[in-house]
């Protein structure tokens, strides 16, 4: 009877095990029902999204296993495809927090790199880039060659896109290496155009062109492998357009030409993709105007215009009016030019496209006369701006990379570090106990030595100093003397003769009285030697040329109240250019402000020194009566200024009319 009993016992709990087995699986079935569900194309979004609600409700109640894990990842992967970002996170995070519970090394390693997407698409790159980087660490030491390779692409693509084209083009050729152990050819492409498009943007023009082959030639491969066509086909343009930007940088228009007409051959790319024939047509365009082949840019220009503005395709809006202001200003069409570049100039700061802000910039202050000066000052201050943001990037990203390293470095020592020490604790105690006390007294004697060394080389140094300061004030000393001698023996004792003998002049004298005003010229002449002199010795002794450039503008006062400003590029590298060379600025700014205190009659003098690539640019400007620079015959001053731009190497343009004042422009 009792065994009988104990039987049936048995049998209830077998039975009762296997019809709780039977409602898990019933239960993880419901789950991936409801994801299926979610896939039909018949419902609308919300109706979507609900179905994935419930799936997530049903999995917080299931116990953390690997299935259970992936249906989190099939729902999380169902949200990012809907656009519901906020859930994906959610869910993503929830996952991660799940894994590492269970220390799953791969979930971890998945989960990091499912929030790495999330933040990219909210573009929190720095954040995004974080996440890759630890996902991949996880990666790369599973072995797992595909996704670590994907990882590094990723971050290749996220650093091109903030500008650290360095780094960018390093983890390219990371992911190319990978990517060709494990022969994929889809992934081997990619790399090898994120590493053309780096070194493209670093000038390595040449070196770019051969990855951009290569890629092409991959591109047929896979043609050939019956990859989808519509992929080839936008991959192969992107490619051609790519490789015609480069010619254009490197002059070679016929072979961007070439390139771009290549890509508007494919067959009915203007119906199935517009875009980038939009693309083709405007870069096309441009290429045949820098070749002076006018013929049909005007109508392939305002074409690309009109299918962008139907496709409201923002930065390709930009793009085309910036090349139609540069046909129109090529075609002497100012007004027109300029209604399209200002157009450009407003799109770009909505979109918040900084190299276009910076290219219409660069265009308005040359070409529209009336406002130079304010689009100048605005072109400097958004290219400082840039520069700082773009710095701060890359010094986070740097940041973020090598406090990866640091704790991958450090968890490494400390595990090598356990394990020796559990091996032979007591020995290397007493091993390194015992080379510490050596090296300690080693480095405390190299410590004494190298102290005594330095405090001798300070004293020599010291006393170099002194004679140095010594000799240089000799020198000075001598100098003062010389030119003391000079005005003494030459000017004073002239200047005392002449007076003399005009105080013995008689009235009618009147030869007598020509030949002493010669005596005073020849004085007059001598006293500007020697101040020249004095000059070259003196001008820059104890201040810098922006300081001495200060000085001179704030004591410029004329009898018409010429309001006077100088603006100086704080990107200028003083220390590249010469004593002589300085001067020749100096001058040239001083004759220029002297000429408009004689002749302008202006109210507003602006003097600007520019850092414009790796030249200089000196531009004075007055809203003067101006004067025909054709006509006019150049007097001292002028041809003055000239010679000192020739000795400069430089290029003088003087620009004057009589609405809008005067420009005297130097670039060297």
């Amino acid at each position: 009877m009792k065994s009988n009993i104990v039987l049936l016992i048995c049998l209830l709990i077998i039975l009762g095990s296997c019809l709780n087995n039977k409602s898990k699986v019933d239960s993880k079935k419901e789950i991936r029902y409801l994801i299926e569900k979610s896939e039909s194309k018949n419902f609308n979004p919300a109706k979507i999204e609900k179905y994935l609600d419930s799936a997530y409700q049903k999995l917080l109640l299931k116990k953390n296993d690997s299935v259970t894990r992936n249906l989190y990842f099939q729902t999380a992967l169902k949200y990012y495809e809907q656009n519901s970002l906020d859930k994906y996170l959610i869910v993503t995070k929830k996952i991660n927090e799940l894994a590492i519970e269970q220390n799953d090394s791969t979930h971890i390693a998945k989960s990091l790199y499912y929030l790495g997407d999330y933040y990219e698409a909210k573009t929190q790159l720095d954040t995004a880039f974080n996440y890759y980087n630890q996902s991949g660490k996880i990666y790369k030491q599973l072995n797992d060659t595909l996704n670590y390779g994907n990882l590094s692409l990723f971050k290749a693509g996220i650093l091109y896109d903030v500008g650290n084209f360095t780094e960018g083009e390093i983890q390219g050729i990371n992911a190319l290496k990978l990517f060709s152990k494990i022969k994929n050819k889809r992934l081997i492409y990619e790399s090898n155009v994120i590493i053309a498009l780096c070194l493209k943007e670093l000038n390595n023009y040449e070196k770019a062109l051969e990855y951009f082959r290569v890629a092409l030639n991959l591109l047929d491969q896979l043609e050939n492998e019956k990859f989808p066509i519509e992929k080839i086909i936008k991959s192969r343009i992107a490619c051609y357009n790519n490789m015609g930007l480069i010619y254009e940088k490197t002059r070679n228009y016929q072979e961007a030409i070439k390139l771009y007409n290549l890509g508007l051959k494919t067959k009915i790319l203007k119906q199935k993709h517009p875009k980038l024939y939009a693309m083709l047509l405007n870069n096309l365009a441009y290429s045949k105007m820098k070749s002076r082949d006018l013929k049909g840019v005007e109508n392939l220009l305002l074409e690309s215009l009109q299918i962008r503005n139907s496709l409201q395709i923002l930065p390709g809006i930009v793009a085309s009016k910036i090349k139609l202001g540069e046909y129109y200003l090529y075609k002497k069409d100012t007004s027109k030019a300029l209604i399209y570049l200002k157009e450009s100039l407003d799109l770009a700061y909505k979109i918040k496209s900084n190299s276009d802000i910076l290219q219409a910039l660069k265009l308005l202050t040359k070409n529209d006369s009336k406002n130079k000066i304010y689009y100048s000052n605005l072109y400097i201050k958004v290219s400082d701006s840039i520069q700082n943001v773009e710095r701060l990037t890359r010094n986070k990203f740097a940041r973020i990379a090598y406090e990866t390293e640091t704790i991958e470095e450090q968890n490494q020592k400390l595990s090598k570090r356990n394990t020796y020490i559990s091996s032979i604790a007591i020995t290397l105690i007493f091993v390194f106990g015992i080379i510490f006390i050596f090296y300690r007294l080693k480095t405390k004697n190299k410590e004494l030595l190298s102290t005594q060394k330095q405090q001798a080389a300070n004293e020599k140094i010291y006393q170099l100093m002194l004679q140095q300061q010594s000799e240089t004030e000799k020198a000075r000393a001598e100098e003062r003397n010389r030119i003391a001698m000079e005005l003494h023996d030459g000017i004073v004792n002239s200047i005392f003769t002449t007076r003399f003998n005009l105080l013995q002049l008689e009235a009618t004298a009147n030869e007598k009285k020509e030949q002493l005003v010669k005596e005073l010229e020849k004085a007059e002449n001598e006293i500007r030697r020697v101040s020249h002199d004095l000059t070259q010795n003196l001008l820059f002794e104890d201040k810098t040329l922006p300081e001495i450039l200060t000085n001179l503008i704030d004591a410029q006062k004329n009898q018409y109240n010429t309001k006077f400003d100088l603006s100086v590029d704080k990107y200028i590298n003083w220390s590249t250019i010469t004593s002589a060379n300085k001067i020749h600025i100096y001058r040239i700014i001083q004759e220029a402000i002297q000429n408009t205190n004689k002749y302008s009659k202006a109210e507003k003098c602006f003097v600007m020194l520019l850092k414009t690539g790796d030249k200089m640019t000196i531009r004075i400007w007055d809203n003067g009566i101006g004067f025909n620079s054709e006509k006019v015959k150049y007097g001292i001053g002028l041809k003055n200024i000239k010679d000192r731009t020739k000795t400069l190497n430089g290029e003088l343009k003087i620009t004057s009319n009589k609405p809008n004042g005067t420009t005297i422009e130097i670039i060297f």
